[in-house]
């Protein structure tokens, strides 16, 4: 029987390639591939998620590790080989920046079409901006930025691309893929690429991203609608959410108490929209809407979508987009997993199916 120890897991050369850790449903799955080291973040302990559609079982539950003193990518490919000219994803998972983590049981609704389309696809831990550990009790000893968040994430590309060259991949074609607070560290760090200066982090993208894909991700910080759904009206009262508030200055690396004005700036500085140039890659959008006459998924409001369609379109950048309806903000990854993966693989690009600016 297959163990699903965290193992920490080294290529060692071209073609060799540790152990497989668990084989389900014609898919192969290397668990804990470590990418990076957090010498500042001691192991605070293991956790499982449970059940995950048959692929974990109660004698063995998909682990997870959150906030340990090493970062980890979870890789899968399917069992029968992968070609040389494999597409690379690179999946970044969601939890307002906050909560969450990769080992929260495997998002095989997607996963599932990408790996039958022949791609290699990973999906990464990074740190995150939190409070508490999952057990909701004990503080952490780091709450994070936004730069450091992609600091991980761009070892976490370098690591994934070496492991698909290990499983053969002769050039990696990398796709950066994200939902929610994953989809947005997936537009920053990929429109960073040919836009460096903007953020000013020296990420090294090696390799380079071919194209990103954002799942419901927020684009635009600084807009109306989005500080506006910090705010709960109630008649003729307004609550902000301050948690919320507290929550995003921190992420920008600045104090509780800080002022609104000096929060907007460095909200809009980490807004996609305002990173986008005719240089950036191709992009993919995936929203939702839970009514006709509610412009939202219930979190994410649709102008956060058409905002960035809008931008792309201006800049020229080849965007292929589309809005699932009726589908809140959990559902559209699986409502749209097939679209999603047929704009991932390069055979659809290449049929000429990829639209510029387009909303379909």
């Amino acid at each position: 029987m297959f163990c699903l120890s965290a193992v920490v897991f080294t290529v060692t050369a071209a073609g060799t390639l540790p152990p497989v850790t668990l084989v389900r449903h014609g898919i192969r799955c290397w668990h804990d591939v470590a990418y990076g080291e957090r010498g500042d973040l001691p192991d605070e302990g293991e956790g499982f998620t449970g059940k995950h559609g048959g692929w974990s079982s109660p004698d063995q539950p998909w682990k997870w590790c959150r906030h340990r003193s090493g970062q980890f990518l979870d890789v899968f490919a399917a069992d029968r080989g992968v070609a040389t000219n494999a597409t690379v994803v690179l999946y970044l998972h969601g939890g307002a920046w906050s909560q969450c983590y990769d080992k929260d049981a495997p998002p095989f609704d997607l996963f599932g079409p990408l790996i039958a389309g022949g791609a290699v696809v990973g999906t990464a831990n990074y740190i995150l901006q939190s409070d508490v550990t999952v057990d909701k009790s004990t503080p952490v000893r780091k709450e994070a930025t936004f730069a450091e968040m992609l600091r991980d994430i761009d070892a976490a590309v370098a690591r994934m691309a070496s492991f698909a060259r290990a499983l053969g991949v002769a050039e990696p074609r990398l796709v950066v893929m994200g939902e929610s607070a994953g989809g947005h560290l997936a537009l920053l760090y990929a429109y960073d690429q040919d836009n460096p200066a903007k953020l000013g982090l020296g990420l090294k993208h090696a390799p380079r991203v071919a194209k990103v894909v954002n799942i419901v991700g927020p684009t635009a910080f600084a807009e109306k609608d989005f500080i506006n759904s910090m705010t709960l009206n109630l008649i003729f009262f307004k609550i902000r959410n301050r948690i919320f508030d507290r929550l995003m200055r921190r992420l920008v690396g600045l104090p509780d108490d800080s002022p609104d004005d000096e929060v907007l700036p460095l909200l809009a500085k980490w807004s996609p929209v305002d990173l986008v140039c005719p240089r950036s890659v191709p992009t993919v959008l995936a929203y939702g809407k839970i009514r006709k006459w509610i412009d939202s998924d219930g979190i994410v409001r649709v102008s956060q979508f058409t905002l960035l369609d809008r931008r792309l379109a201006e800049a020229g950048v080849p965007c292929a987009a589309r809005m699932f309806f009726p589908a809140n903000h959990v559902e559209v990854r699986a409502k749209g997993a097939k679209w999603i993966a047929e704009q991932t693989l390069p055979d659809v690009a290449n049929a000429g199916n990829v639209e510029t600016g387009g909303t379909k």
